[in-house]
């Protein structure tokens, strides 16, 4: 499994855990959090481009959770 996909699947699992409102929030939060498009955050959570590693960072302080590895954060 290559990098991107281990970030997108622990991305779209901790959102999936959300519930439906919670989710739709949360997306929200990182949109406004790390200045991209709505479609770019859909497009992080199901692997067609790799999510940058200050916003992996940025996701992280924004949920409140830890969601990546911290020895892959900031490997590319």
């Amino acid at each position: 499994m290559d990098k991107i996909q281990k970030d997108s699947l622990a991305l779209k699992g901790y959102l999936d855990n959300l519930s439906r409102g919670g989710k739709t929030i949360a997306i929200d939060w990182i949109v406004e959090g790390c200045l991209v498009p709505r479609k770019t955050v859909y497009n992080w959570m199901h692997g067609l481009c790799r999510i940058p590693a200050l916003h992996k960072c940025k996701i992280e302080e924004i949920l409140g959770e830890k969601i990546f590895s911290a020895e892959e954060i900031f490997v590319n």
